[in-house]
């Protein structure tokens, strides 16, 4: 009786011991979640920063003032016209063609991004968001086009500071306003099948989506 009431005994301690680790590991959990949220709050609100940043830049084509904003190590851009860019020098040239060059079409472009869901985080500093942009391009002939797209953009967080790492994105290529509308300004006799490429302004402008979703 002696050898089982000690066994009884040192298992009761074991499984009371046991018992003490899960609640203390719970009170842990509990207590750290608010800071954790906190933390997100302020990630989704640097984000946001983002956001203005970006609506400024493009607004203005101010590429230097993009670049902040913009990872120094894992940046690619894909656009819909399967082009792969790898640096944001990469992708003046592209847009400076498009808009500045000797033959370029368009004058203007208005995006209005939308993500569909928050931002989600991988890890502590690797995001994952999606959504879609209505743009509505301006053509030097004074034709204006809207066209809905849709994209994918991944943030990282280097040095402390949420940059925009990959940006990917779609638009409807058997139904596309803004490809008609450059084909007739053309004279119907060219495809430009760079110009919805531009849709990666909504992209970088909505990776964190509207103010009160991202």
């Amino acid at each position: 009786m002696g050898f089982r009431y000690g066994s009884r005994h040192i298992i009761f301690q074991r499984s009371f011991s046991m018992r003490q680790v899960l609640v203390l590991a719970l009170l842990a959990f509990i207590l750290s979640a608010p800071a954790y949220a906190g933390e997100r709050d302020a990630d989704h609100e640097a984000l946001r920063g983002i956001l203005k940043t970006s609506s400024e830049a493009l607004s203005s084509a101010d590429f230097d003032k993009l670049k902040p904003v913009l990872s120094s190590k894992n940046l690619t851009v894909v656009t819909v016209d399967n082009q792969r860019f790898k640096s944001l020098d990469e992708f003046k040239a592209y847009w400076d063609k498009m808009f500045n060059g000797p033959t370029s079409l368009l004058k203007g472009l208005k995006v209005e991004p939308t993500a569909e869901a928050q931002t989600e985080f991988l890890s502590d500093n690797v995001g994952i968001v999606d959504g879609t942009s209505k743009e509505t391009y301006t053509f030097r002939d004074g034709d204006v086009r809207d066209m809905t797209t849709r994209w994918t953009a991944v943030v990282d967080k280097e040095d402390g500071n949420w940059k925009i790492a990959q940006i990917h994105f779609s638009a409807n290529v058997l139904d596309n306003p803004v490809l008609s509308a450059a084909q007739k300004a053309a004279g119907g006799n060219i495809m430009l099948p760079g110009l919805v490429g531009f849709a990666l302004g909504s992209l970088l402008l909505g990776f964190l989506g509207r103010k009160k979703t991202a």
